[in-house]
């Protein structure tokens, strides 16, 4: 059974098990395929670890038991004691670095992060550069190697990271952002709509995004540096535009550099298609702040609605490599993930687009940045 040692925690920002710590495996959920191990000091859980052939997850984490060790204390006077378990294990909240990875099934793309739950930040996420590999195997070489590339100024960096605060950034449209692509390397990127500042000022919209949605587009750039300034990137393409949930912003991820003003000609996402409201039939189309519906009208087509949302940008490095070696977008829109490919900017979809500015009265370059 794989975990982390004490050598290779400091690189991940986790505490080290002290040596008067306690060795405890909490009862596994019937649903479970992996172990649930824990670290007590007296009857206070200080660290949480899960791990099996296709996981691994290490918390920080500060729980009272029992003076049995049969159940976990409640945190207020209000609340009940619960079984000590692995299920129960999991609703309670980490107090420091999280380090977690799991691989879904064979074939798929492992998901790798480190991320500091006082901050809600990440500090690395595979996201958008995939590592290759295979089960607990594959992320134990993972570690490995980046216990090795760890240097102390990253030791120091890391530890810093792990103790950093909380925080709301108030950001708006247009502001330019620096962010991690993976360790070493950086992007940029451009906040075009923010369409939770659309509901508040009651601006008219197909409102079918979940959260508080930006829609953020990604700089042709990929870099060591993280002094770029805006005025290199008002230079550069960008891939086309996409919607996320605005937490990466929020809490900080994504450090703004600067800010330029929307202007008239920007790409942003097209979403078409019949209405999903039982309470509404009829069309509807939104490009930006463009909003039009058609009553009771027929959809000229149902697959081009583009509203999956997630909580990163909608690349991958090798796209974005091959957009920045192209000098074009077309590898954007030949490699990316199939639901990116149902867009209406797609060139593919040219004359479906004609034919669904035409539906209400647009023309085709009144919805592309053309």
């Amino acid at each position: 059974m794989f975990e982390l040692t004490n050598e290779q925690r400091p690189c991940f920002g986790l505490k080290p098990v002290d040596p008067g710590w306690e060795r405890i495996e909490a009862k596994p959920s019937p649903y479970h395929h992996h172990t649930t191990v824990t670290y007590l000091e007296g009857t206070t859980l200080r660290k949480f670890i899960q791990t099996g052939k296709n996981i691994y997850s290490e918390w920080e984490i500060c729980e009272e038991l029992s003076p049995d060790r049969q159940y976990l204390l409640p945190k207020t006077a209000k609340g009940k004691p619960v079984l000590f378990s692995a299920a129960n294990l999991e609703k309670r909240t980490p107090t420091g670095m999280c380090l977690s990875f799991a691989l879904n099934s064979p074939g798929h793309i492992p998901h790798i992060s480190l991320y500091s739950y006082p901050s809600q930040k990440n500090y690395y996420c595979n996201t958008y550069d995939h590592y290759p590999m295979t089960g607990i195997d594959g992320f134990r070489e993972w570690v490995e190697d980046w216990c090795e590339d760890t240097t102390v100024e990253d030791l120091a960096e890391i530890a810093g990271f792990a103790t950093e605060p909380r925080k709301n950034v108030k950001f708006r449209e247009g502001d330019v952002f620096r962010f991690k692509i993976n360790r070493r390397l950086f992007g940029y990127g451009r906040v075009l709509l923010d369409h939770a500042l659309m509901r508040k000022k009651k601006i008219p919209f197909w409102d079918i995004l979940m959260g508080k949605p930006v829609a953020c587009s990604v700089y042709h750039i990929v870099t060591e540096r993280q002094d770029v300034s805006v005025e290199e990137l008002k230079s550069l393409k960008s891939l086309p535009s996409g919607h996320m949930m605005d937490n990466r912003l929020f809490y900080g991820d994504f450090e703004i550099i600067g800010n330029i003003p929307i202007g008239d000609k920007e790409d942003y996402p097209i979403m078409y298609g019949g209405s999903i409201s039982a309470l509404y039939r009829g069309v509807l189309l939104q490009c930006g702040k463009l909003y039009r519906k058609i009553d009771n009208g027929t959809a000229l087509s149902y697959q081009f609605h583009n509203n999956g949302i997630g909580f990163n940008l909608c690349f991958t490095l090798p796209v974005l490599q091959a957009c920045i070696e192209a000098g074009s977008n077309d590898p954007y829109w030949e490699k990316s993930y199939p639901a990116y490919m149902r867009d209406l900017r797609n060139p593919k979809y040219r004359a479906e687009l004609e034919q669904i500015a035409a539906q209400f009265g647009l023309e085709a370059h009144q919805l592309l940045k053309e």
